[in-house]
């Protein structure tokens, strides 16, 4: 059962009390840096360490930068409780290949999240596109117990040191629009990554649909878009 504790204006959450206490150290700056691993407008990751243990430290600050977001949380637990449920949820179920959401952390305002981390285990580990077979039997695994990535790619499928997988940066969402996002997901790691490889699933009507969004997201007028936004973003825009 997910714990819940208020420090201060902060709302802490857990499966684990020991790192509620984890969380309270990190609010209080009692922690060491020691990477910085993204800084941009819309995320915030870093590598830290508390009493010699290390930690991936998570912020999704596009949730409470960007207005639109930031509203829809009045209704929502937001990004990172929504991964802390949902990960360790996958975890129980015998997905052990997820790396573990440790504690999430949000302060609302006017009931609306204005600031919010996530802390997760770390792993040590590295990319192997040679096994990209086995990633992708792994995530038809999930596919077929009804959850999808959201970001299938190479990159975020690790190997420790005695050839464990290990899945990062997911929200461990559940498909909710028959397997759409199942077809989303591979066709962004083939298409992507490896254009080479057979289509791994069975083709019907959702995977057209996914075709469809996806070639469109790939017109070069729509990349002017996109990069134009990022341009903003980088100046100060909340878009």
């Amino acid at each position: 059962m997910i714990e819940k504790e208020k420090y201060n204006q902060y709302n802490i959450y857990s499966f684990d009390t020991r790192y509620i206490y984890i969380a309270k150290e990190i609010l209080e700056r009692r922690f060491s840096l020691v990477k910085v691993l993204k800084d941009t407008k819309r995320n915030y990751v870093a590598l830290i360490k508390i009493n010699q243990k290390k930690y991936v430290y998570k912020e999704a600050r596009n949730e409470y930068q960007i207005p639109q977001r930031k509203f829809f949380t009045l209704l929502k637990k937001g990004e990172a409780v929504e991964t802390l449920k949902n990960i360790n949820h996958l975890i129980e179920i015998g997905f052990s290949e997820y790396v573990r959401p440790l504690v999430a952390v949000n302060r609302r305002k006017s009931g609306m999240i204005n600031f919010s981390f996530i802390l997760m285990e770390y792993i040590d580990g590295t990319e192997d596109r040679k096994q990209v077979r086995r990633v992708i039997d792994k995530m038809k695994e999930i596919h077929e117990k009804g959850y999808y990535h959201g970001d299938f790619n190479p990159s975020n499928f690790i190997f420790s040191k005695d050839n464990k997988l290990h899945i990062l940066d997911t929200q461990g969402k559940k498909m909710i629009f028959g397997n759409y996002r199942a077809h989303y997901d591979m066709l962004t790691m083939i298409w992507d990554s490896f254009p080479n490889l057979d289509y791994p699933i069975e083709k019907n009507i959702f995977y057209f649909l996914a075709v469809f969004i996806k070639s469109i997201k790939k017109l070069a007028f729509i990349k002017k878009i996109k990069k134009y936004k990022k341009s903003l973003r980088e100046n100060g825009w909340k878009i």
